[in-house]
Parts: C-alpha cells; structure tokens; sequence
C-alpha cells in the first residue's frame, strides 16, 4: 500500500508556481519552479552578467560592421570567454585577470560539484580573487562604471554630491591609471 502511494507521489507532476516580476511594471504568470528560479537569478542584474560566447560564424559577420571589434571577439574566442559587451570593449587591457578569472571560477564549479547530494551544503574553500563584479569590490573592474570611466574620466564623480564625491574622483583615477 506504501509503495502504491509513493510511486503515485514520484510519477506526479512537479506543481506550478505563480511568478511575478518587476517591481514597477508588475506581471504575473504560472511556470515551473526551476524555470522561475533560473528567471529570478537573470532578473538580478547583480547576481549573474549576461555574456556572449562568440563563434566563429558571429566574428566574420561582425568584421562587416566593425573590424576593431570583430578583432576583440576573436580574442575572445581563442582564449575561450564568454564575455560581456561592456568587458569586450577592454578586452586586451583585462584579457589576464578574465583569464585568471575562467580558472577560479572552473575550480570553483568543480568543487561545488564534489558536494554530496542531500548537504551539508557550506561553499567549499575556493579563491575568487579575481571574478568581477563581486559583492562590496572596491575597484571598478569588471563594472558597467569601468568602461565609462576610461572614456570619460570623473563620470562616475560627476554624479555624487557631498564628501563623497573627492574619494570616488581620486580612487577612480588611480584604478584607470593603474591600468
């Protein structure tokens, strides 16, 4: 009798959620919940970056249109990064630390794949040195602020008021600078 229920209980279907997204223009829907989970963790843009992985169809349909960033993409592609548009803007300049950045993260991911199933689940001791964004970053690499800092130094400046505002002109200069 036990077996009958739980094997009605596993063949079930897995239950619906209502999702709702956006805070100002609010709509909701019926999903799965792993396509929810997936959606929320896309609509954080603080969360995950989109990025493109090139092939090499998408270079040469590129060069027609702009041959400097086609060039970029290609160095993406050899060095295998997926990579943001903003990032591909300045890729030579942070084509060490994003490569540095692919095998952090790689070993990150394997380790959390050694986790066994059902926990304990504490993130495994990895160095994350050098991913960007990250949580409380000091510098502005990897940031949307990085790119628009070396075409227009003190941008970032510009739109701060108070004390605040001789800090981020001074550390935003050195950080360009530095580069």
């Amino acid at each position: 009798m036990a077996l009958r229920f739980a094997t009605r209980r596993a063949a079930a279907k897995v239950p619906e959620v209502f999702v709702q997204f956006g805070l100002e223009q609010q709509f909701r829907f019926i999903s799965h919940p792993g396509v929810m989970a997936v959606s929320k963790l896309l609509e954080m843009g603080n969360v995950c970056r989109m990025r493109a992985t090139f092939t090499q169809e998408n270079i040469e349909k590129m060069k027609a249109f702009d041959p400097e960033l086609a060039r970029k993409a290609q160095i993406a592609f050899d060095n295998k990064l997926p990579i943001n548009f903003q990032q591909l803007e300045m890729i030579e300049e942070s084509l060490p630390r994003l490569l540095e950045e692919k095998k952090q993260l790689t070993a990150a991911r394997e380790a959390v794949a050694k986790l066994p199933v059902g926990g304990p689940y504490k993130m495994p001791a990895v160095d994350i040195s050098a991913a960007r964004p990250v949580p409380g970053q000091k510098d502005l690499q990897g940031t949307a602020l990085e790119l628009a800092e070396k075409v227009n130094p003190g941008s970032m400046a510009s739109q701060v008021e108070g004390p605040a505002k001789e800090w981020i002109s001074q550390g935003a200069a050195k950080q360009i600078g530095s580069k």
